[in-house]
C-alpha cells in the first residue's frame, strides 16, 4: 500500500511593494502632521572682547524668582509695572542694559515673556546671565 505524501505548503513570498507604499503613507502622515509654524526667536548676541572691555553703559538687574515674581536691582516690582518703569529708565540713560537673570525652577516661557516685553520697550541690549 502506498500512501501519497502531502505535498508541501507552497511558500508564500511577502511582496515588498505594499510594505513600500505603507511606509511611505506613514512618512506623508508624519509630514503634513507635523508643525510647520515659524517660532518667534530672540536674538541674543554672544559679547565680544571689545564690549566687555569697553563696557560702560548703564545696567539693571532684572531677576526673575522661581515664583515667576520679578526683581529690578534688588527691589521687588510688579509685572504690569516693568514697561513703565523701563521707559523712565531709558529716557534717562539711552545705552541701557538690561541683564536678565532668571533663578533655575523658572519656565523658558516666563523668561521669553520677560524678554518680549523689554523688546516692547525698546531696551537696545538684553543680556541673560
Amino acid at each position: 500500500m502506498q500512501f501519497k505524501r502531502p505535498s508541501q505548503p507552497r511558500r508564500r513570498l511577502i511582496g515588498l511593494t505594499p510594505l513600500i507604499d505603507v511606509v511611505f503613507i506613514l512618512l506623508l502622515f508624519f509630514m503634513l502632521a507635523s508643525s510647520l509654524t515659524r517660532l518667534h526667536a530672540v536674538p541674543l548676541d554672544a559679547p565680544s572682547a571689545q564690549m566687555v572691555s569697553g563696557d560702560r553703559q548703564p545696567a539693571l538687574l532684572l531677576r526673575i524668582q522661581a515664583d515667576g515674581q520679578l526683581d529690578l536691582n534688588g527691589e521687588a516690582i510688579n509685572t504690569e509695572a516693568l514697561p513703565e518703569l523701563l521707559r523712565t529708565q531709558l529716557q534717562q540713560a539711552p545705552n541701557l542694559q538690561v541683564l536678565v537673570q532668571p533663578a533655575d525652577a523658572v519656565p523658558l516661557q516666563r523668561t521669553l515673556q520677560v524678554f518680549d516685553q523689554l523688546a516692547a520697550v525698546g531696551v537696545p541690549l538684553l543680556r541673560l546671565r
